[in-house]
């Protein structure tokens, strides 16, 4: 994959420059609130898991393999400002089934953006990967990543009863997905 564009966005993959824009954003409270950026708030695991990402770009298509993963810095036109990040991770290829994440800097929130980045995500991952499912979780309480997913014509499925845990205390999830029109 190139890019993909929207009227505002450009979504383009993770390079290993992006670094200190990883580390800098897994180290944002607000953003941390409701995900869970494991080390990628210091140097080394930001590092890590870049090379991961392009790492496995270039061998799939060095390879001519079908990809897996896909991580994209999501750029505000027109001047290419990194404001977020976003992902769709093909679980299980065999029946055609992906999960997708996100994230937008704060100061970018309410603005319809990570709503966009999330359905040209999506669109790509139906059409041009002819996927079946996609699906995405996020906190219960998160009222503002429920209305992304919602937007973006996902369906709620489920509450996941304490699925992810902050400190000491436990967190219900939401399960969204999104199926391909037959």
């Amino acid at each position: 994959m190139d890019s993909l564009e929207t009227k505002r966005l450009i979504l383009r993959e993770l390079r290993l420059t992006d670094c200190d824009e990883i580390v800098r954003f897994a180290g944002d409270a607000a953003i941390n609130h409701h995900l869970s950026f494991g080390d990628l708030d210091r140097e080394e695991g930001a590092r890590k898991y870049l090379k991961k990402a392009v790492a496995d770009e270039q061998a799939r298509t060095d390879m001519g393999e079908t990809r897996h993963n896909y991580k994209l810095a999501i750029l505000l036109k027109p001047d290419r400002e990194f404001i977020g990040s976003c992902w769709l991770d093909i679980t299980e290829p065999a029946h055609l089934r992906a999960s997708i994440g996100y994230f937008i800097q704060e100061k970018y929130w309410g603005r319809g953006l990570a709503t966009e980045a999330v359905q040209a995500l999506v669109a790509y991952g139906l059409e041009n990967l002819k996927l079946h499912r996609i699906e995405a979780t996020c906190d219960a309480d998160h009222q503002a990543s429920r209305r992304v997913l919602e937007k973006a014509l996902f369906s709620r499925e489920a509450r996941l009863r304490h699925k992810r845990r902050r400190g000491a205390v436990w967190n219900d999830s939401c399960l969204y997905a999104r199926i391909a029109q037959s």
